[in-house]
């Protein structure tokens, strides 16, 4: 199939004169920065599934009978490695792939195409047995029908098409949607003239080196050629002598011809400044910080960390929702949408330096909101015996325990006993 005229666009071609297609913009080294680096982050956070659990709070009743009651809406979670779901999502979503290279391979659809799709594979019982990913541009058609969506994608290795229903897909997508609402507009689509502004800033820099750095030059000759025939040939032998291994080598001109070389300074053509302007708005498009991708003009030591804190909250969550709440739509039957949820562990992405951590914890242990062993788990170690205690502060009581004032306190009616009598001093002895 001609890419021209897939994805129902069949122009393609910019104000910059270039054609925008998936390949041609998956070319810039750029965009490949930036899916490498959104990919990679994501594929090796942890991604499990947890147990909703209740916690027990004390019952407001006395009567009750065993003094606690289960709150009605359960904060608490455990991982809950015995729901099939763990495995694949967390070790090996199909026979070939691991989770960090299938979820990489997810991320990457997800993020370029805007649409993520995984076949799901049920087991004899039912149950999700395997996750196999399918390319964006194997998707021929989605389609509503009777309140059910149908997805008609090709078979690879054959002319076949294939049509599945919604619960046979793991369906990812991303704003903005099409006016349908069935799947996420493609990335190099809704950003056409910036790829194809890129993309001829990059082909402006390939032929400027690939002449030398030069900008061609003019042939003065002082007569006529005898045909068009002869002057094309002189053309063709004048830029062949003077292009590949030959661009340095002396030539030499015949029949009075004169050459003036032309000469283009990039200062003056601010090629530099446009390559760099044309990444950062690449950059911008996935709402990537640009030191993430290497262009480090306006990145310092002092602020290198707070943009990474703003890498994980303003550019990697909407990812990491779209994964999550699909895989839970999608992924969890019934009764297990609620009971169950699917969560990444971004902390380790949202620690500070080590001084400022052990500060923290610091502070979280000594005001008991802390024991040992939470902050042994933050920090990946194994927890010891009695390390789940919590410490409470001695200069500090709840509201509804403060003692009442000692001038409202009640007299006692005992007296105090009177203090012993104190003991008579001995006599010096006598001198006599």
């Amino acid at each position: 199939m001609d890419p021209r005229f897939w994805g129902g666009n069949s122009s393609g071609v910019t104000n910059a004169g270039e054609w925008v297609g998936p390949d041609q913009a998956f070319q810039l080294d750029v965009v490949q920065s930036v899916l490498g680096r959104l990919s990679g982050t994501v594929s090796t956070l942890p991604l499990m599934v947890f147990e909703r659990i209740a916690i027990a709070a004390p019952a407001a009743d006395d009567d009750a009978d065993d003094g606690v009651e289960e709150d009605d809406d359960p904060d608490g979670r455990r991982p809950a490695r015995e729901h099939p779901l763990f495995r694949l999502l967390h070790k090996q979503p199909n026979p070939r792939q691991t989770s960090q290279e299938f979820r990489a391979e997810l991320v990457i659809h997800l993020a370029f195409w805007r649409n993520a799709y995984s076949r799901i594979v049920s087991d004899l019982d039912g149950a999700v047995g395997s996750l196999e990913p399918i390319h964006p541009s194997r998707m021929v058609d989605i389609k509503e029908r009777d309140g059910r969506v149908f997805y008609k994608f090709t078979v690879p290795g054959s002319a076949e098409y294939l049509t599945l229903r919604d619960d046979q897909i793991w369906h990812i997508r991303m704003a903005p949607l099409t006016t349908d609402g069935l799947r996420g507009q493609y990335m190099w689509e809704t950003s056409r003239e910036t790829f194809g502004r890129a993309l001829a800033v990059e082909k402006f820099g390939s032929l400027y080196f690939r002449n030398g750095g030069g900008g061609g030059g003019i042939l003065e000759h002082p007569g006529t050629f005898k045909s068009k025939e002869d002057q094309q040939n002189f053309l063709e032998a004048w830029r062949s002598g003077g292009s590949g291994l030959n661009r340095h080598s002396d030539r030499l001109l015949l029949q009075g011809v004169k050459y003036t070389r032309q000469t283009v300074n990039n200062d003056e053509a601010q090629f530099l400044e446009t390559l760099k302007e044309v990444s950062v708005k690449l950059c911008r498009l996935w709402n990537m910080p640009p030191h993430m991708v290497g262009i480090l003009d306006r990145a310092t030591f002092s602020n290198i960390e707070q943009q990474s804190t703003e890498y994980v909250v303003y550019t990697l969550a909407p990812y990491l929702e779209a994964i999550e709440q699909s895989a839970e739509r999608d992924l969890l039957i019934g009764p297990d949408q609620d009971r169950y949820f699917v969560e990444h562990n971004v902390d380790g992405l949202l620690r500070g330096d080590w001084k400022t951590r052990w500060a923290g914890y610091a502070q979280g242990r000594q005001w008991g909101w802390l024991s040992v062993n939470d902050i042994r788990r933050l920090e990946n170690m194994p927890p010891i015996d009695g390390g789940d205690s919590y410490l409470v502060p001695t200069n500090m009581v709840p509201a509804d325990q403060i003692p009442p004032p000692a001038d409202d306190a009640p007299a006692d009616p005992t007296p105090p006993p009177a203090p012993p009598a104190a003991a008579p001093k001995p006599k010096p002895p006598s001198r006599k």
